[in-house]
This record gives structure tokens, sequence and C-alpha cells, in this order.
């Protein structure tokens, strides 16, 4: 048997190579033992590729831009580069018995991005008469018109599963999608089958994790104003250091990889006020990881987490690692949810310091529950499996 995964795992942020590469080796543990291709939506070969060069510059002149412009110039730009890609994407499917879409939070709209690389991939799975699922999807509700007519590509007799990832996608699918079928199911993140995955850590720490992610970028994205964004998100940063290091707690801060996100760790680690933590070794700077097994084996040796990214949150869940989230997009608190640790998501732009240390002890005091932890893992994996069994 042969199964092919359009998802992102060569993504300059890693955490969403986790959900490929998760989802892979769980398939290639199934009972049927097929054989699994991963191809890159975005037009990626290999870990390092970078398709958007000066991300954050262009994101931010495509911000400053009409919708109706900045959709047009995206879909020119895309457009060249999924011409260019579509042959090999479809070399790859000779001989295909099923083909996967997913997971991340593909099927949001920003500027017709996903919308374009999921219409693209869905006609090329019609033309090749491929049965194919789409997969621990995230759905996010921003959906523009010209962006829902492409996601609905989607439909065809071929499309035998629609797996979602969490309670606010199954909403927000229905609400962008509705009257149609096959219904959305809760199909959990294969992330979530990290240890499973990568095996257990190679070292256990004492150190609390601190995940850096370019404020710009979450307030780009954000559904909302982001967690600890009010002020300067860099103070945010380094006032949440100083307080967990004046409580004897060791610090490492560390990023997913994106390039923005390690030019803002960079940018942290010269802090004046953080200089004297480092000399001392209190805090720790983590090279920025460069494969998804890098970022599991750093956040895999925390005593606790704390993120604004969703994968350092869901890796260390899967560890069994006390973490905390900082909200900027509803994915991260359905994903609390999901795993009935609601509780733990901070969502105030002004949180202070002394909020983050009050939930991160509790945290820490309640631990994850460890029974339920299990059976979220057992249906994560069981799900997984029951897509090799699809009727021919």
């Amino acid at each position: 048997m042969k199964i092919v995964i359009f998802g992102l795992p060569y993504s300059e942020n890693v955490g969403d190579g986790v959900i490929a590469e998760c989802l892979s080796h769980t398939l290639e543990a199934a009972p049927a033992q097929p054989r699994v291709n991963c191809i890159d939506i975005s037009g990626r070969e290999g870990f390092g590729q970078v398709m958007v060069k000066n991300r954050q510059h262009v994101l931010r002149v495509l911000s400053a831009l009409p919708l109706p412009v900045r959709q047009l110039l995206v879909k020119w730009k895309l457009g060249k580069l999924l011409d260019t890609h579509a042959p090999r994407w479809s070399q790859t499917l000779n001989g295909a018995d099923l083909a996967i879409i997913g997971g991340g939070q593909i099927l949001s709209d920003a500027d017709l991005n996903f919308p374009l690389k999921v219409s693209r991939v869905a006609r090329l799975l019609r033309g090749a008469g491929i049965p194919y699922a789409l997969y621990a999807a995230g759905v996010a509700s921003n959906w523009t018109k010209p962006g829902a007519a492409l996601f609905h590509d989607v439909f065809s007799p071929d499309l035998f599963l629609i797996g979602l990832r969490d309670a606010g996608s199954i909403e927000n699918w229905q609400s962008q999608c509705p009257g149609t079928s096959p219904l959305p199911l809760l199909r959990l993140d294969p992330g979530l089958l990290a240890f499973a995955t990568y095996g257990a850590p190679s070292k256990h720490g004492d150190r609390i994790g601190l995940c850096i992610t370019d404020p710009s970028i979450l307030n780009y994205h954000a559904d909302g104003q982001a967690a600890g964004t009010s002020g300067n998100g860099l103070d945010f940063y380094a006032d949440i250091i100083l307080t967990l290091i004046a409580q004897e707690n060791p610090v490492s801060i560390f990023c997913n990889g994106a390039a923005e996100d390690r030019r803002t760790v960079e940018t942290l680690a010269t802090h004046p006020d953080l200089h004297p933590h480092k000399e001392t070794g209190a805090l720790r700077i983590e090279s920025a990881p460069n494969t998804p097994r890098e970022l599991v084996s750093l956040i895999s040796g925390y005593r606790a987490v704390l993120a604004h990214r969703l994968h350092a949150c869901i890796v260390a869940y899967s560890y069994q690692i006390p973490c905390v989230g900082f909200g900027w997009d509803n994915k991260l608190a359905d994903f609390f949810k999901t795993v009935h640790l609601g509780d733990r998501v901070l969502t105030d732009p002004k949180i202070s310091p002394a909020d983050v240390l009050e939930k991160l002890n509790t945290a820490l005091s309640q631990g994850i529950n460890p029974d339920q932890h299990a059976q979220i893992l057992a249906k994560t994996r069981d799900d997984i499996h029951a897509l090799t069994t699809v009727p021919k």
C-alpha cells in the first residue's frame, strides 16, 4: 500500500514538520505497513529551503495593501510556484492507493495562501482518481469569498473523510461549508504522538522552556491581540525570564525555527537585564532547531514549557510535560480544551509575569492526568491506523 501525504514537512517552523513526521511514522507502524511519501505543499524539497525571503518585510508590505490587491499578487506569485511543482507531485502520486491532505492550520485564508495550495492538490487528486482525506487539519474562520471557492475544490466523490483537529475547527468548517458532506469528524493532531515517534528524552532537566515568537508575526495572524503584546513584546519575555529566575527557576529560551523567531531570540539575548543571568547559567539561549527531531529533543528535556506556538505545547503534552499557553489564535485554546486543560491558557494582552508564574505553578502542581493522556494518545494512534483500511 502506498500513501502520499500533502502537508508541510519541511517548513522552517519545524513544528509543522513534527505533524508530518508523526503522521508518517504512525501510518508506517499500522498493521498494513504502508509506504509513505510526504510532499510539502509550499514546494520545499528539504529542510532549510527558504521559499519567501525576508518574509517579515513581505508581510508588512502585504498588510499595507488592500485585500483584493494582496490576493491578486499572491495568486500570481504562488500560481507560478505551484505550476512548477505540480508535475513532480503528480509523478509521486503514481501507484498511490490513498492521499492525505494535512495536518496543521492549512484551512486558513491569509491572502489566499492555503486556499490556492489546497485547491491545487485537490484538483491533482481528483484527476488521478485517488481516494483522499483531509486529516487533522485546523480551520480558521477567516475565509474570504475567493478563498472559500478555492477550498470547496476539495469536495469530490474521492473525498472519504474530513478529519479536523478540534471542536473549534469543526464549528468553523460547518459555518463556512454548510450542507456539505462528508460531515467533519474529530481527528486529533498527530504531533500528540511525538513521544512514540521520537522516543524518550535524552535528558531530564530542571529548566523552564520559554518558546519565543516574533510579536509582529503573532499579531499579523492573531484572532485578536496576542497575549503579552500590549506593550513591548520583548520586554514581556524578558520580564517573565527575570521573574522565573528570581524564584530560582532556571530558564532556557528557544524557538520553533522560523527565521523571524530566530531573530527575535537573538535580539532578546542582547537585552541588558538578562546579561548577568547568561553569565551565571540561570538563563540559557538554545540554538534554533533545524529539524523536527531537534525541536522535540529540546522540549522533551524541560520541566515545563511556556509558549505561544501550538506545537511547542503539543509536544510538551505528548511527553507529559506541564505547559502554559499564551493565547493569540483560537487554535491554541482549542487544543488545550481538547486535552481537558482549557484553564492553562492565558489570553489577556496585558498579562503580567506574576500571572504567568501563578499559572505555571498550578500546572506544575497538578501535572497531566495520566489516564486522560493515555486515552487521547490511543485515540490519535487508532484513528491514524484506521486510514489504512479505507475501502478501495
